[in-house]
């Protein structure tokens, strides 16, 4: 936000440090159910500027370098930013019409997110594993899952090829994957929609 007006910038970062001051608490906790990741931190800015953001664009509001973020997803070491980082993304983001109600409830939900994930992978995380090994971490078997919990429109249309695979972040010609693979990929897609009490049937037909 360059103003030609010095006042105008100075009052503008005024504003934004009442909002983030205002908003410290839940930021922390976001932070803390995220630790750092710039996935989420992408999910959670999408949000806040009601338009889905380029990886790119995330890692310069984080102050990151692209191509280091590039090489570090690509070795299969995701990196993550800093409470700070974020803390001076969401700062530099406020506009000056901004009111902290815009901004607590995305902050609210995405937390809500987190810890019903938590929750889900606390309850169901071991019968998951047991399901993994009963199937061998066969991709089909596990994209049926997927299926299964996907809404009525979903499983009628079917995965399309590949899907599963870029779901679970595997080589596209892999017919197998890891039991990580397989619970960090459930983790990040869960919804809040998608409770124990929802999961549990479709995951017991499956574990059959």
């Amino acid at each position: 936000h360059v103003t030609g007006r010095g006042g105008m910038a100075t009052e503008e970062a005024a504003h934004a440090d009442k909002i983030v001051g205002a908003l410290r608490g839940d930021i922390i906790k976001f932070y803390q159910h995220s630790k750092g990741s710039i996935e989420a931190i992408g999910l959670l800015f999408s949000e806040m500027a009601k338009q889905a953001l380029p990886p790119q664009v995330i890692c310069q509001i984080l102050g990151l370098d692209e191509e280091t973020v590039k090489a570090a997803f690509e070795a299969g070491n995701p990196p993550v930013a800093t409470q700070e980082q974020l803390i001076d993304a969401v700062q530099k983001s406020v506009d000056l019409e901004d009111t902290v109600e815009m901004y607590k409830p995305i902050f609210t939900r995405h937390i809500k997110r987190f810890q019903n994930a938590e929750e889900v992978m606390r309850e169901l995380g071991p019968q998951m594993t047991e399901f993994h090994k009963k199937v061998g971490g066969n991709v089909d078997s596990i994209a049926a899952f997927f299926l299964d919990l996907a809404p009525e429109q979903s499983r009628a249309q079917g995965m399309p090829p590949g899907m599963i695979n870029a779901l679970l972040r595997i080589d596209p010609s892999a017919k197998t994957c890891q039991a990580d693979d397989f619970l960090g990929c459930f983790e990040r897609n869960l919804d809040l929609s998608d409770t124990v009490a929802v999961i549990r049937p479709v995951l017991d037909r499956h574990s059959k």
